[in-house]
């Protein structure tokens, strides 16, 4: 009786070792490599020259170093010559690897570079999804200088610098000052040569105007390229250059 008992232990210990081997998720030991995340973003100075670090991941892990291959997609809207993307490597008995991407001010002018990454195709190997690398021109040539007096709720009052791509260069947000805060100034930083718009905003449209009236000047060097104030509505927005 007890050698059956045993066999019978025996049977069952060998079939749930095996079941939970039939168990285990597909995938938890596939030739397998992903991006840490789908979006990066950054900017580079003028002139000047930025490294970014996208970590990589594999599922699995072996005792050799791997390499893997980078493509750069053709949706990608990056200029041409500001970006060098190497291939990534994995050191052997890990299963993280570091793609150092380059970026430099070559040809960037405005706007937003969308370097659009994935790994190459290589039979066994499943791939993750995608990566977006955006990044801007940095532009510390231009300072301009925003004052504003309140009307007495700052808390409404919020605004925007965009440039001709219509892309955000510089805001700040209704609720960003405070109700009976008396003024404020802010320091923006553009880049030289270029169109810009510069819009102001009232939470609650009525511009600068109750309970007492207020105003504001967005000037560059002493010359005045937007103002306004009292009752201008929702908002009000102004274009000038840094030309």
């Amino acid at each position: 009786m007890k050698k059956i008992k045993l066999i019978l232990l025996t049977v069952l210990t060998v079939f749930a070792f095996t079941s939970c081997e039939e168990e285990m998720p597909a995938g938890q030991n596939a030739n397998y490599i992903t991006f840490a995340k789908t979006t990066y973003s950054t900017g580079v100075d003028v002139g000047g020259t930025k490294s970014v670090d996208i970590p990589v991941y594999t599922a699995n892990v072996v005792g050799t170093d791997r390499s893997f291959d980078i493509t750069v997609l053709p949706t990608s809207t990056a200029a041409a010559g500001s970006y060098t993307v190497p291939t990534v490597s994995i050191p052997a008995g890990s299963n993280e690897g570091t793609l150092t991407v380059v970026l430099t001010d070559t040809n960037l002018g405005i706007g937003v570079n969308a370097l659009r990454l994935k790994f190459a195709d290589v039979e066994g190997l499943s791939i993750g999804a995608n990566t977006t690398l955006s990044y801007v021109q940095n532009c510390t040539e231009v300072t301009a200088t925003l004052n504003i007096t309140f009307d007495g709720y700052g808390s409404e009052t919020g605004w925007r610098v965009t440039d001709a791509l219509g892309g955000v260069v510089a805001s700040k947000a209704a609720g960003t000052y405070s109700n009976g805060q008396a003024s404020a100034t802010e320091t923006i930083t553009l880049c030289a040569g270029r169109d810009y718009t510069f819009t102001i905003t009232d939470a609650y449209s009525d511009g600068l105007s109750f309970p007492a009236n207020g105003s504001y000047s967005l000037t560059i060097g002493g010359v005045v390229k937007a103002t306004g104030g009292g009752n201008f509505g929702a908002s009000q927005a102004t274009a000038f250059d840094t030309k």
